[in-house]
């Protein structure tokens, strides 16, 4: 719309409804995006799928069909993974409310998910665990948002890990107060440039690599997405180059399980 140049309320609710306009064009533009998106991530793994059984059905008596089957079910795991994630943000995005908060104790989650990670991975990378007692790592949150943030920040790291993941779990008494749960591998790292860009979907720094260990560039945005729904935040630490990376999660701590937690900012 056209601003008068009159400074009074009809110029006033013109730039308003401009400010409205480009905010519903802007998230368009995005949902097309996206949309976009998740409909090239689904097809590269359909149409290996698809050419893997083309092949085998021609060539049947030429094909090693134990090798074709384990394709296919990388394949279909991949899929479903993908279609997992992207469910999980439909409902992030359409306002779905979030499971009812308990007290968490997130030093023994991550003990727990640490061991798992170590048996699932055979010590390679080796993953570590860096802990403050139960009593001090207390939080207030819905149990299954907080394992899945910890679960997709572990996958994240395991990925780019050269040998070592480490993973660490401290009370900060100095602002909420609140407990800080950092992820931190010894791969390349990421770039200072690039800090707010690994939160977006579908973004891969590496394109190559990580196609090759199946990410899906979501994880991390649904990681800050359930973070910012547990009043909590998640960052990456600046980190110098080439000493790998470090994400930052911070919770408000447990201090009443009756009382509202107060947002980490």
């Amino acid at each position: 719309m056209d601003i008068p140049d009159t400074g009074d309320e009809v110029a006033e609710l013109a730039l308003t409804i401009n400010a409205t306009l480009q905010r519903l064009e802007e998230a368009a533009a995005a949902q097309r995006r996206f949309v976009a998106a998740a409909a090239h991530e689904l097809r590269s793994p359909l149409a290996t799928l698809l050419a893997g059984l083309e092949v085998a059905v021609v060539y049947p008596d030429r094909t090693d069909w134990p090798a074709v089957v384990s394709s296919a079910l990388r394949q279909a795991r991949r899929l479903s993974g993908l279609a997992e994630e992207l469910l999980l943000l439909a409902r992030l995005d359409a306002g779905a409310p979030a499971a009812p908060a308990e007290r968490i104790d997130l030093a023994a989650l991550a003990s727990r998910l640490g061991e798992e990670y170590k048996e699932l991975t055979g010590g390679s990378p080796r993953v570590d665990l860096l802990a403050d007692g139960p009593d001090t790592a207390t939080v207030f949150a819905a149990p299954g948002d907080v394992e899945r943030i910890l679960r997709n920040l572990l996958d994240n790291a395991m990925r780019h890990a050269a040998g070592r993941v480490l993973l660490t779990v401290a009370r900060d008494r100095a602002r909420c107060p609140s407990v800080v749960c950092t992820v931190r591998d010894d791969g390349i790292g990421v770039p200072a440039t690039d800090r707010e860009r690994i939160f977006e979907r579908f973004t891969r720094l590496d394109e190559s690599r990580t196609r090759a260990a199946h990410g899906t560039g979501l994880g991390l945005a649904i990681a800050r997405d359930l973070a910012t729904r547990q009043v909590g935040r998640l960052v990456l630490a600046l980190q110098p180059t080439g000493s790998g990376a470090c994400l930052v999660l911070t919770l408000p701590a447990a201090e009443d399980a009756s009382a509202a937690p107060t947002p980490c900012r």
